[in-house]
């Protein structure tokens, strides 16, 4: 492997779907999805945007699963490129998400983020554009990375910027919610499965240590490597953790 890559890169999140077994990008899998969504009563005929929707396996999840038809978008072409070929059953757009509103037409019931809101340099904006977009009896639902503490002071580095750029501060959440046309619902916080799904993820990029080095070089398997045990020994140590943001436009 010629030079660096990074874990949000296009190599990155094909090692991670290998290791992980499916075109997923956040912790807990279907596990994650189903907890993140056990709130919300299945319906074929509702539309969910997935802002952030990497290789599509989510979206894709949702589908099939009965949650609802599905648009997803993403920043990276070649991710789109994938999750169009390997899922027809959903939609893929490729679009900066704040500007989202120019490229979907529709108006969404559900918008949901998975490990995707950290990504978003501009949050704020990204929230307002997907205010504009969504029905005014929508649920936004926003599974993510959360500081706990102390994280962002000494954040882990990947490819030489920092990994998790903007996780969530959940002291932060409401004010940003608010500011933006947003109410939170509720906030759940998951710490403790947090750190057992990542533990999980080390045990299975141990053992998918030849599969890594093939894709990536020697290298790129210990970068993923050392990567992942450094967001595990956060979690541990509770600076990092996750949790479920439910909102709703204000009315």
């Amino acid at each position: 492997m010629g030079g660096r890559f990074s874990m949000n890169s296009y190599l990155g999140q094909r090692i991670l779907s290998f290791v992980r077994e499916g075109d997923y990008a956040h912790a807990g899998e279907e596990e994650a999805i189903e907890l993140a969504l056990s709130g919300v009563e299945k319906n074929t005929r509702r539309l969910i945007l997935d802002a952030g929707c990497g290789r599509g396996g989510t979206a894709d999840y949702l589908n099939r699963n009965g949650w609802g038809r599905v648009i997803g978008i993403d920043i990276e072409p070649e991710s789109i490129d994938a999750a169009r070929e390997r899922y027809p059953g959903a939609s893929f757009i490729v679009c900066d998400v704040c500007g989202v509103d120019r490229h979907v037409t529709e108006r969404p019931e559900i918008v949901c983020m998975f490990n995707a809101y950290y990504c978003f340099e501009d949050q704020s904006g990204a929230l307002g554009a997907l205010l504009k977009i969504a029905r005014p009896d929508a649920r936004m639902i926003i599974f993510d990375h959360v500081d706990r503490g102390g994280y962002q002071d000494d954040p882990l580095m990947d490819a030489g910027e920092p990994f998790l750029p903007n996780p969530l501060r959940l002291s932060e959440v409401r004010e940003r919610m608010s500011s933006t046309g947003w109410q939170v619902l509720d906030i759940q916080e998951v710490h403790d499965a947090y750190i057992g799904w990542y533990a999980s993820l080390m045990s299975r990029i141990e053992r998918a240590r030849d599969r890594i080095t093939d894709m990536a070089g020697h290298r790129g398997y210990e970068h993923v490597h050392g990567l992942y045990q450094g967001l595990l020994n956060a979690a541990q140590q509770k600076r990092l953790g996750a949790a479920i943001i439910t909102a709703a436009p204000v009315s």
